[in-house]
């Protein structure tokens, strides 16, 4: 399953240095190999490949496409970083045109490097494109919450409003990306949240505006009608859910947060 061009291969051990499962060993002659029974527990990382600077190494796991080099002159500098996440903001207010679905695209193309448990990869996206369908589903999730009085004022308040012709739901939003996942994996839902917030960094990065859709996500969790409209794989849940459009307003100063609680040890 591992695959070694001897003649470019420098034999640094490198690959072998960073396998998280420690998989690689050396042979007789200080190239590496797969150590017997390893393939049944490799996670298709990459590190291996994309550590060599030689190209010298091939995982039969991975796809046959390589690992295209960094461009590290290119790296982001922490402070446009900082500024990228001090700068995110949950907008709630929205223009009317819709986005681009190549704009969504590559913002979903950037989320698939997010990490996840064992390189599992578990996260599927659905994006709901049509205007009239997020208002449809923030519709479904307001008829949800008229049905449970029990949970109290608050969300009482949320149905008045939607009642008045307001969304305070999806904030009407033209566009909503719903991350889903199995049932069956323990850590779906870390994993796509992970996810979602590396599309959301994406999508911040290219002029777009987010907010988190905490009322569809529990709605969904519980309302049968409000999954059988977003029409998942059976044995998947919703994870998590982002409205998505171009933000109508521009924040132009960093509001105050909390000092951050620390403790060193």
């Amino acid at each position: 399953m591992l695959s070694v061009e001897r003649s470019q291969c420098h034999r640094d051990g490198l690959c072998r240095a960073v396998c998280p499962m420690g998989l690689i060993v050396e042979d007789g002659d200080g190239f590496p190999h797969f150590r017997p029974g390893g393939e049944a527990s490799c996670i298709a990382c990459g590190h291996c490949t994309a550590i060599c600077p030689t190209e010298a190494l091939a995982n039969h796991l991975l796809p046959p496409t390589g690992s295209p080099r960094l461009d590290l002159a290119r790296s982001v500098s922490a402070a446009e970083v900082d500024q990228l996440l001090k700068s995110r903001r949950s907008v709630r207010e929205f223009r009317g045109e819709p986005v681009p679905s190549e704009l969504i695209g590559a913002a979903l193309e950037a989320a698939r490097w997010a990490p996840s448990a064992v390189n599992r990869q578990p996260v599927h996206w659905l994006v709901i494109g049509d205007p009239a369908e997020v208002k449809r589903l923030a519709g479904l999730v307001a008829e949800h919450l008229r049905g449970n009085p029990a949970l109290g004022a608050r969300y009482a308040a949320i149905v008045e409003l939607w009642d008045q012709g307001l969304d305070p739901i999806l904030r009407g939003a033209p566009h909503l990306v719903v991350a889903h996942a199995a049932d069956d994996w323990a850590w779906s839902t870390v994993d796509c949240t992970i996810a979602l917030t590396c599309f959301e960094m994406a999508a911040v990065s290219r002029g777009l505006g987010t907010c988190w859709a905490g009322f569809l996500t529990w709605a969904a969790r519980e309302s049968p009608l409000l999954k059988e409209a977003l029409g998942l794989p059976a044995g998947h849940s919703v994870c998590g859910a982002l409205m998505l459009g171009f933000p109508r307003y521009r924040y132009d100063r960093v509001p105050p947060r909390q000092a951050a609680r620390i403790s060193w040890r």
